[in-house]
């Protein structure tokens, strides 16, 4: 049976909504991102008027390739929501956490799951929006405590310097909804690393307490092997005074690399992390 065209474009556009695509409508539609979505701006014109949303827990972030955001804010205003008098946001109103990293691309971030993109006029330039769905990151946890975005635009992660046990620090962590640090590979690690090294020891969700030998990322399920991984010389050793080392910690003190440590021993700091 032959399908109506209007069907196979309707199917066409829905699909080319979700992932890392370019939008293929010339202006306007409602776009939902489950990761992030690029839209070609070249062909739009004024008055034209896209509604972004992404899942309810999380929120947007918008940057620009092939230019810069104060560029394409001659043209096109973004907002914080769908409503008609949703704020602007614009650049020089987002607030750079102290531990993010300088390099990161210029980024404007809603406070919702929604936002709105309306031309004011027709683009001059060949600019191309990427929306990318992102965790709120807050500035602390409380007092001790830092946060940033470290590794990228849409992860978030707080380190806080209250040393307490393995079990504690995750019941810490899950409190400001976000989890223990896992370390998937080295440019992660190196990131986390420049922020924070040579501060302290962090306890992270390394763990092989289920089954000794077998050490799995608490936070991601994931297990360590295949994988990457940065342990110290003769470490994971397992002498711990109580019978056992079943967690992990990022021994700033001996080059940056792992140690296992006893998971009830409250002389760690630790690194939370949220990802989108």
């Amino acid at each position: 049976m032959k399908m109506p065209i209007f069907c196979i474009l309707l199917l066409t556009f829905v699909g080319f909504n979700h992932g890392n695509v370019v939008a293929p409508r010339p202006c306007g539609g409602r776009v939902f991102v489950e990761d992030s979505v690029v839209i070609e701006v070249s062909t739009a014109h004024e008055n034209c008027h896209w509604d972004i949303q992404t899942q309810e827990d999380r929120i947007l972030v918008f940057t620009v390739l092939n230019g810069n955001l104060k560029e394409a804010q001659d043209f096109l205003a973004i907002h914080d929501g769908a409503k008609e008098d949703s704020p602007i946001l614009l650049v020089e109103d987002q607030k750079i956490h102290e531990r993010s990293r300088k390099d990161l691309p210029a980024s404007v971030y809603t406070t919702q799951s929604t936002a709105s993109i309306r031309f004011t006029k027709a683009p001059n330039s060949n600019l191309k929006l990427k929306i990318q769905k992102a965790v709120d990151c807050p500035f602390n946890l409380g007092t001790e405590s830092q946060c940033g975005r470290v590794v990228d635009e849409v992860s978030c992660y707080c380190a806080t310097f209250t040393k307490r046990s393995h079990p504690s620090q995750r019941s810490y962590c899950n409190s400001h909804n976000m989890k223990l640090l896992s370390l998937e590979n080295y440019e992660k690690e190196l990131s986390i690393h420049n922020a924070w090294g040579n501060e302290a020891t962090f306890l992270t969700s390394l763990t092989d307490a289920p089954n000794e030998g077998t050490w799995y990322w608490e936070s991601t399920d994931a297990m360590l092997y295949p994988g990457y991984s940065n342990w110290c010389s003769k470490q994971p050793d397992d002498t711990g005074a109580f019978g056992g080392e079943d967690c992990m910690v990022i021994n700033y003190g001996a080059n940056g690399c792992w140690n296992d440590c006893d998971c009830d021993k409250d002389d760690s700091d630790a690194i939370c992390q949220a990802l989108p």
